[in-house]
């Protein structure tokens, strides 16, 4: 019986080893640090949807996929896609890409307010984002270089 448990032993500590080896320390996917020249301009989607971030901290989206969180429970399926002005900081959630966190008033008694995360891909000069409610699949947005 003990050398059965003693066997035992050696996958539970192998297991144990893998885990803590790919959970801590973990990396925000080899990403550098966004700065504002980063983020800056008119981001346009494949889908339709714009987003316009300026230096100031101000943020202007249209036709954006919606974050169920931002309407009523009785208008999520209604309201798939938004528009509307707000103010953007840098914020990164552990475990993704560099990005900042968009908030706005929905204009609505419940939620009052609503924050999306946006989130920049590949190297610097970054080419690419998405909006986390959409996970990076479906919908990207790409910098328009004619919009100032």
């Amino acid at each position: 019986m003990s050398a059965i448990l003693r066997h035992a032993r050696v996958p539970v500590f192998l297991l144990a080893a893998s885990f803590a080896t790919t959970s801590c320390g973990s990396t925000k996917h080899d990403t550098e640090e966004l700065a504002a020249m980063d983020v800056t301009g008119t981001w346009e989607s494949n889908k339709g949807g714009r987003i316009v971030f300026t230096e100031d901290g101000s943020v202007s989206f249209s036709n954006i996929t919606q974050d169920p969180y931002c309407v009523p429970e009785d208008l999520r399926n209604a309201v798939p896609r938004a528009s509307g002005n707000g103010t953007w900081v840098f914020e990164t959630i552990p475990d993704e890409h560099p990005g900042v966190r968009i908030k706005f008033d929905t204009g609505l008694e419940k939620p009052a307010h609503c924050g999306l995360n946006a989130f920049w891909v590949g190297k610097r000069p970054y080419s690419e984002m998405y909006l986390r409610q959409d996970d990076g699949m479906g919908e990207r947005y790409k910098r328009d270089p004619s919009a100032h």
